[in-house]
């Protein structure tokens, strides 16, 4: 393992040990549930970082055909992503905070529900648009290592 890894996995274990520290300093509803999911991210995260290189080359290989597909295509599915994983988040740390998200949203008035939402929708917009130009560079970063390594042998 590289030194890279074993700084990335170091800086990980570290973040995570945070992560299980959390709830004695902070209230946390459902403990249980929060330690369930913070256990379960420790072999993902260990995993990403150890099989970094072949989640590079399926990304080169995702990415060289989904761009093919066009900027706004991929600027509306990143965008997309983008907005569930901001729903997801916050639902699941209210959760844990003891609340439901009907909950939430049921407290909100309906002009403030569509403010939210239009909120919501642009900045998955940008997001989407600032994850098509930073795919782009990992796409380039890793076509250029690719072909020096060819030129190598």
């Amino acid at each position: 393992m590289g030194i890279n890894k074993v700084k990335r996995l170091v800086a990980v274990l570290i973040l995570l040990a945070v992560l299980l520290a959390l709830p004695i300093f902070e209230d946390v509803y459902h403990t249980t549930f929060y330690y369930a999911g913070a256990i379960i991210l420790i072999p993902i995260t260990i995993f990403r970082i150890v099989w970094d290189e072949k989640f590079e080359h399926r990304f080169y290989r995702r990415w060289h055909k989904a761009r093919e597909q066009g900027y706004w295509v991929n600027v509306f599915r990143e965008g997309l992503r983008s907005f569930v994983r901001i729903i997801l988040v916050v639902c699941i740390s209210q959760f844990l905070n003891g609340h439901t998200p009907l909950k939430i949203v049921s407290k909100l008035s309906g002009g403030v529900l569509a403010w939210l939402l239009l909120f919501l929708i642009g900045l998955s917009l940008i997001i989407g648009i600032v994850a098509w130009h930073e795919n782009e560079k990992r796409y380039y970063r890793i076509h250029y290592n690719i072909e020096n390594y060819k030129k190598l042998i």
